[in-house]
């Protein structure tokens, strides 16, 4: 069985903390065949990962791919050669289709508008993301079965400690990723949802680089008082 990780983040997110470094290692260490590394609106992330496997003659796959933040919410673009710069929906759709890439809908509940419109469009649904609530990713499945769509699981991690919070695999051995969500192949071999420090950490981030300082001051109240002194 292969197995490998989808839907992650580094530092070349605004809000990722994961050096590309620390990927390839985790890569190394858990024996993954598969990597999807989905920076937010940049490919660069997955490009330099996928440099690095090359160069050090590790047989792994990684398709290069990102999230992009389109007027509809964040849409996952996977196996695509250049980067995507119209956030206009049916500009980054035709975009997506002309570079023969995966349109995936990730955590459909968290952000999106015209939900139903949008799981129509796609070629995948995230049905689990580690950072989602229970509710919504319950919703996610049913709108996968709803449309009758390839389902994915994700940690959606920002940290090194939630690389490992999602695995996925697929049995066949000779094809690829792309096949493996497009024939709906794919299964959770672990499943667990994201901690705090995962959310405190990046959203803190986030709350720094774009200095968006009312985020910065609710993610410390959030830390202080709503994840300390929980009664």
């Amino acid at each position: 069985m292969k197995k490998g990780i989808f839907h992650i983040h580094s530092s070349f997110s605004y809000d990722g903390l994961n050096s590309i470094n620390s990927i390839f290692r985790f890569v190394k260490k858990y024996k993954l065949d598969f990597v999807v590394l989905t920076d937010h609106n940049t490919v660069k992330g997955s490009l330099k990962l996928a440099e690095m496997v090359k160069q050090k003659g590790l047989n792994v796959e990684v398709p290069i791919s990102a999230e992009y933040k389109t007027e509809r919410g964040d849409i996952i673009a996977v196996n695509i050669q250049r980067e995507i710069t119209n956030m206009k929906w049916e500009y980054f759709v035709k975009d997506v289709r002309a570079q023969n890439g995966l349109l995936i809908l990730p955590h459909p509940y968290d952000g999106h508008l015209y939900v139903d419109e949008l799981a129509c469009e796609v070629d995948a649904i995230e049905v689990f993301n580690g950072r989602s609530s229970f509710m919504n990713n319950f919703k996610s499945y049913l709108l996968s079965l709803k449309y009758n769509k390839p389902k994915l699981w994700a940690s959606d991690a920002h940290i090194y400690s939630s690389l490992s919070k999602v695995i996925i695999g697929f049995d066949k051995n000779h094809i690829l990723f792309e096949e493996a969500v497009r024939t709906n192949q794919i299964i959770p071999l672990r499943s667990i949802s994201s901690s705090f420090l995962d959310i405190f950490l990046s959203q803190f981030k986030k709350g720094i680089v774009q200095k968006n300082f009312k985020l910065i001051v609710y993610m410390l109240n959030k830390l202080l008082f709503g994840y300390f002194n929980k009664s």
